[in-house]
């Protein structure tokens, strides 16, 4: 009896501890939660900095609360003392947090806030330059908090202490690479803005109405400059300014030339960017400039409408030459549907979609807007590939190609799947069509997988009241087709070293044509589509075995694509 005394005691204690710990805890990822929104929507540094105070209060009080003698004696007890020094770990990771990441977090928002980085006619490189040692740091503290998380007991047999752990390192993961992102765009951003001397990149303004490998026809093109920071466009015009070269602009290797040569991508304008590699499309709009004007340019830049409006989201509204109003919710119906009802006239349609990106343009560099705003706007187009930049500087292209940015199709193993729809009509019903890939990956055995692809597509649009010039079917126009009806050019980038085994078209034995590109298999077929009948390609692959997550890129169009990826993992 006297020895169950002290032990009832020391649990007691070790419970009220523990529920200590849970409670300030709790509050601490209420308060996280609140910052969190509070600096993505701009509130006052007054009340960011009070919920820091709390913050600071309830992980100092957790960590103290998992520490001490009697504690850190039960967490050294094999198997029984697991949770104890997870728990204790977890509180320590969120006190570091809030005493070593926060105060890098509030050097920057000084640094970079909205009144420091960007400015009326471009960004201040100053304060930017300012910014890559404040995000070294703080990067360097994150991954020094996520080591000491992934050093914790994984499997303490308490699954709410387990899943705390795991969505805290992951969060933290999360950060520490968004600051090792942030920090490599501040160095690539210095120089590509002109801070050792003006720097010029070709603009595309992609029309994804008519899909192409990297997002869309280029409707429109011009040149932006960035010297010492300060921004202009100009050279604004439409795609049929920019005439057919007789021999091709840019050499891209055998492989390139066997697959798309027949399209004459290297020199056409129009077929230029059929390749979902965005790097061959800007290497031949770059060609393409320097042959109708002489100047050679320092990279190439593409966005879309889609683009276009979440930058509206950032800017608000602008107002065009007509005096209409242009806002994010109708930009992209109004340039890749309506437009084309709108105006009959090709040349007046064209003048309207340059009018547009010359609204957008001048309101992004002259008009007055959130800046934490515009660059949550820019991030978000990097992750949905509706930004994409190619620097003609090769030690600048390599850094680039670690990013978004960089829209690569990379040559490196291991598992990948990317469904590319290339417009093969000559249309614009690509606006209406959907997508839909699974990716199944199966178990590994003697060094393959089998694997099977299933690819839906479905065109929604209607069969009546659309303009000629949206329906056409240059592909065949000397025959009646479906009204809305369409024809697109599917291609399947494999894995490197994958095989195909079989194919099928809604049921049915499908030959498809098998290229090279970058490494990868590149398997393809055209397809017609014709309103409300979903077509479906399945595929059956041998892949190489790979530990390595699957990547499985999503090409830019108008309508969102439904994704699926079910591995078994490779033992």
């Amino acid at each position: 009896m006297a020895l169950l005394l002290p032990s009832a005691l020391l649990t007691a204690w070790l419970l009220a501890q523990a529920w200590t710990a849970e409670a300030h805890l709790g509050a601490a990822q209420a308060t996280v939660a609140r910052l969190r929104n509070e600096l993505l929507g701009g509130a006052s540094p007054a009340q960011q900095d009070r919920d820091v105070v709390q913050l600071r209060a309830d992980t100092g009080a957790a960590r103290r609360a998992t520490s001490g003698m009697w504690w850190s004696a039960m967490a050294r007890i094999p198997l029984a003392g697991r949770p104890l020094k997870t728990v204790h770990g977890i509180a320590v990771a969120a006190d570091a947090l809030a005493t070593q990441v926060l105060p890098e977090v509030a050097t920057l928002r000084r640094v970079a806030g909205p009144a420091g980085l960007v400015r009326q006619d471009g960004v201040d490189l100053g304060a930017l330059t300012q910014t890559a040692p404040v995000l070294a740091r703080l990067e360097g503290s994150l991954t020094e908090v996520r080591h000491g998380l992934e050093a914790l007991p994984d499997a303490t047999g308490l699954g709410r202490v387990d899943d705390a752990r795991a969505r805290l390192t992951r969060d933290v993961a999360w950060l520490a690479g968004a600051a090792g992102e942030a920090r490599t765009a501040v160095r690539l951003a210095v120089p590509a803005l002109g801070g050792s001397g003006p720097r010029s990149y070709f603009l595309g303004f992609q029309t994804n109405a008519e899909a192409r490998g990297t997002g869309g026809l280029v409707g429109a093109f011009g040149v932006v400059t960035a010297n010492h920071g300060r921004i202009t466009v100009h050279d604004l015009s439409s795609d049929d300014a920019m005439a057919p070269a007789p021999a091709p602009v840019a050499d891209l290797g055998a492989a390139f030339e066997a697959r798309y040569g027949a399209a004459e991508s290297s020199r056409l304008l129009a077929n230029s960017n059929l390749s979902a590699h965005f790097p061959y499309a800007a290497q031949i709009w770059t060609g393409l400039w320097r042959r109708r004007t002489g100047q050679r340019l320092d990279g190439a830049i593409a966005t879309d409408p889609v683009g276009l409006a979440q930058l509206l989201e950032a800017t608000g509204p602008v107002r065009l030459p007509s005096g209409e109003l242009l806002t994010a919710s109708d930009t992209v119906a109004l340039t890749e549907s309506t437009s084309y009802a709108r105006y009959t006239d090709k040349a007046a349609r064209k003048r309207f979609l340059v009018q547009v990106a010359q609204a957008v343009s001048e309101a992004l560099l002259h008009g007055r807007h959130d800046p934490v705003s515009l660059l949550r706007a820019l991030g978000h187009l990097s992750a949905d590939g509706r930004l994409r930049m190619w620097s003609a500087d090769p030690s600048v292209q390599a850094a680039l190609e670690g990013t978004e940015l960089a829209g690569i199709v990379p040559e490196r193993p291991g598992p990948y799947a990317a469904l590319v729809l290339n417009n093969s009509a000559g249309n614009k019903l690509d606006y209406y069509v959907d997508r839909s890939l699974r990716y199944d990956l199966g178990p590994c055995a003697g060094g393959y997988r089998t694997s099977t692809v299933q690819i839906r597509l479905t065109d929604r649009a209607p069969t009546s009241g659309l303009p000629s010039y949206i329906t056409l079917r240059s592909d065949d126009p000397t025959h009646p087709h479906p009204p809305g009806s369409t024809l697109v050019w599917v291609s399947f980038y494999a894995s490197m070293g994958a095989q195909l085994w079989d194919a099928e078209l809604d049921g049915r034995p499908l030959l498809m044509s098998p290229s090279e590109e970058r490494g990868h298999l590149v398997l393809s077929t055209e397809v017609e589509l014709i309103p409300g009948r979903p077509r479906a390609v399945d595929l059956r692959l041998l892949e190489p075995a790979s530990s390595a997550a699957p990547v499985v890129p999503v090409q830019p169009l108008v309508r969102p694509q439904t994704t699926q990826v079910l591995a078994t993992a490779c033992s």
